[in-house]
């Protein structure tokens, strides 16, 4: 593989020596492509579905995929990509895993992305990256694919664990399981998603390199793309205060949040634009009536206790 094109942007000796765990092989399957060209070394991914007709027009796999389990075939196509890539494909539940399959599965990853449409699994994934003590992501898009969300937790930088941030998610499916739809999902939305994944995803990474650098010294200004992405997003305490964003991908996005805060600004919410927020630590100290059951204020109190 000839990285020379790239090295600007990631440290290819970082990429080398990172483990990436994927749940969910569907909408995934150009970010797991992409990650295999960028150098990524280990390469792990669950997924417990084969490859339907449906999946063709809106995923990247073939029709000669077709009855595959979807890791499988995506492997496949990782290793036709970069032989280099150590890939594992699980058709496996991880909802019904034993602690020691897990374990061999989770322990030892760099980043953990959680992209299924099954709120169960979802929430399940809070628990292993807290479990854990690991960097994760999840993502996924809402009614009619117009607009999507992504949220990140990386222990010692944010506060809040997914289930802070999705709080009201996790009461409505107290009442009733609500899933997700893929309807209007076209191959398009499936690539913009995983680009966005990928990029944040990244910037994770390589914050291992970075040590802990305030953005406003000159450490902006030295190392690559990637280094630089994830010192811009640090406060002047050393967190990362915006770790939830959603964008649209269709002027009628359905969400209010972007034309007021882009009126706010004199603009106009069209396409293509992102809303980042804050995600708080659920917690009584912070004014809520409760605190999480999940984190219990764990990446509240990692933060705090490494600013003292």
């Amino acid at each position: 593989m000839d990285y020379s094109r790239i090295t600007g942007s990631v440290d290819v000796s970082v990429m080398q020596s990172s483990h990436i765990v994927i749940v969910g092989a569907g909408g995934s399957y150009s970010l797991a492509t992409s990650l295999a060209r960028t150098g990524i070394r280990k390469l792990t991914v669950l997924d417990f579905d084969r490859v339907e007709e449906t999946n063709i027009v809106r995923q990247g796999y073939k029709l000669s995929d077709i009855g595959k389990f979807k890791v499988k075939a995506l492997g496949e196509e990782v290793q036709s990509i970069n032989p280099e890539v150590q890939y594992t494909g699980i058709t496996k539940n991880f909802l019904e895993m034993k602690d020691q399959e897990l374990d061999a599965v989770f322990k030892d990853a760099d980043v953990l992305l959680f992209l299924t449409d099954s709120f169960k699994a979802q929430a399940f994934g809070n628990l292993l990256a807290l479990r854990y003590n690991k960097p994760a992501i999840w993502a996924g898009w809402y009614e009619k694919s117009r607009t999507a969300e992504l949220f990140f937790q990386v222990p010692e930088y944010t506060a809040a664990c997914f289930r802070c941030a999705c709080s009201s998610r996790y009461l409505a499916n107290e009442k009733e399981e609500v899933k997700a739809s893929s309807q209007c999902n076209t191959i398009f939305h499936s690539e913009l998603l995983d680009s966005f994944i990928g990029m944040i995803c990244l910037a994770i990474v390589h914050r291992s390199k970075n040590g802990v650098v305030s953005p406003l010294d000159l450490g902006l200004r030295k190392g690559n793309e990637f280094e630089k992405f994830w010192r811009a997003m640090l406060d002047k305490n050393n967190q990362v205060p915006y770790n939830f964003f959603q964008f649209k991908a269709h002027p009628f996005g359905g969400n209010q949040l972007f034309e007021q805060a882009y009126r706010t600004s004199g603009g106009h919410s069209e396409n293509f634009v992102s809303y980042w927020q804050k995600a708080d630590a659920e917690l009584k100290s912070n004014g809520y009536h409760y605190d999480c059951p999940d984190c219990n204020g764990k990446l509240h109190h990692l933060i705090h206790h490494d600013n003292r």
